[in-house]
């Protein structure tokens, strides 16, 4: 890695250790309960189970939920989900198989088993048909992925105890809505490994947490206790009231320089330029600030910078989307510091 790559990462690491991982409950471990194995056939994305292990190392996952990634429709996922048990099976205890199915004329489930379901971006509202199939089957565990940014307020309001929320995603402010809106009890840890790091999803969701004055034991559950009621086939002991309903939005330079973090995103993962200037209004916006995360903030944005052009030029073309570059994860841990005031 050129050395500008390198003191970035390392900058990265030391931020996060610094403002995200003590709020992180330390006992009990983390549970990641959505990452993938394998290579993606739409976006190239790929991750073996080496590479999933390390970055559980890294950032302190004890166990991850994996499953295989995206299949050309109607190929079957038969063979890739041997592969993930292999997987599993090889990983120690530490990756818990989920197999992927693709629903259909031929689909059947009879098993009594955990179900995540994608309900993040390309996904219509689904809240009526859910709520149907959990009157079905009342005894279905329910996974909705990405937040359910597809239907996150309706699918919140069915209040349902067998249902709960993952937060892997790229707005943070998506998880300070779901923080507002669902119960503390239905919230999980997720990542999305390898489309996200550690570092950005626990920032997103550890933050929110603590600015929405999360307990200890909120905390817990959502780094594993919930994590370990479902994988154990329980619905939610109780669904109290959202932590975030009253939280205040953060101050309107802080609102400003998301806004023009967020746009940056679909730029770096399609591999453009940065050609109006976000990443320099996003600083503008926040100067002069006060407070140690905002300087943190300021401090990664500055090194996105440079890392944007130098990427353009010498990243990785691997991935049709490019998830992987260090500019989008110094964007990631920026605006989740932003937003957690």
């Amino acid at each position: 890695m050129p050395a500008d790559l390198a003191s970035a990462a390392a900058a990265l690491e030391r931020i996060w250790r610094a403002h995200v991982l003590p709020l992180v409950p330390p006992e009990g471990g983390l549970v990641d309960v959505h990452a993938h194995l394998g290579e993606d056939a739409t976006d190239g994305s790929r991750l073996d189970l080496a590479g999933l292990l390390e970055s559980m190392e890294a950032g302190g996952v004890t166990r991850s939920c994996a499953f295989p990634f995206q299949l050309p429709r109607g190929s079957g996922y038969a063979e890739a989900n041997a592969e993930v048990l292999a997987a599993a099976t090889a990983g120690g205890g530490r990756v818990v198989p989920f197999c992927r199915s693709e629903p259909g004329k031929r689909f059947r489930s009879e098993r009594r088993v955990p179900m995540l379901f994608h309900t993040g971006r390309a996904v219509p509202p689904l809240a009526r048909e859910l709520a149907g199939l959990l009157e079905r089957h009342p005894g279905a565990q329910v996974v909705l992925a990405h937040c359910a940014i597809a239907d996150l307020h309706a699918l919140c309001a069915l209040r349902h105890p067998n249902i709960r929320f993952d937060t892997s995603l790229w707005n943070v402010l998506d998880v300070r809505a779901l923080l507002g809106e669902a119960a503390p009890e239905q919230v999980l840890y997720g990542s999305d490994a390898p489309y996200y790091t550690p570092i950005g999803t626990q920032a997103k969701l550890f933050l929110q947490l603590a600015a929405a004055g999360a307990s200890d034991t909120q905390r817990r559950d959502a780094a594993v206790g919930s994590a370990e009621r479902l994988l154990a086939g329980a619905p939610c002991a109780q669904l109290s009231e959202p932590l975030a309903a009253d939280l205040a939005l953060p101050s309107l330079p802080r609102m400003r320089a998301h806004e023009y973090l967020v746009m940056t995103v679909p730029l770096v993962w399609q591999q453009m330029p940065d050609r109006i200037g976000l990443l320099a209004l996003a600083r503008q916006a926040l100067a002069p600030a006060a407070d140690e995360r905002a300087q943190a903030a300021l401090e990664l944005i500055a090194l996105a910078e440079g890392t944007w052009p130098y990427e353009l030029e010498h990243g990785d073309r691997k991935e049709i989307l490019t998830v992987s570059w260090l500019t989008f994860r110094l964007i990631e841990l920026a605006d989740a510091l932003l937003m957690a005031a």
